[in-house]
């Protein structure tokens, strides 16, 4: 399932965020003039560092291991329950 969830986010992320910085390069191109258009390849070089900057943050959360993982028990569990009742 795991292998699964982790393709289908690949195949989704990778063209999602590679057109999004492609329509802001447009964007960019579209507004500043011909004589700056390194300014435009620098905003959107920017975009991309922003984009990867977030997503190892958000991967620095993910575990190491399953091992690290707290599962609940079984007894946590039924005791949980009881206390619900």
């Amino acid at each position: 399932m795991a292998t699964t969830s982790l393709n289908i986010v690949q195949r989704l992320g990778g063209p999602t965020l590679t057109t999004v910085c492609a329509t802001f390069l447009g964007w960019r191109m579209a507004v500043v003039h011909s004589a700056d258009t390194s300014n435009a390849f620098t905003m959107s070089f920017a975009l991309l560092c922003g984009f990867h900057s977030v997503l190892i943050l958000a991967a620095r959360r993910l575990p190491l291991s399953l091992e690290s993982v707290e599962r609940p028990s079984l007894t946590t569990d039924a005791a949980r329950l009881e206390s619900i009742d």
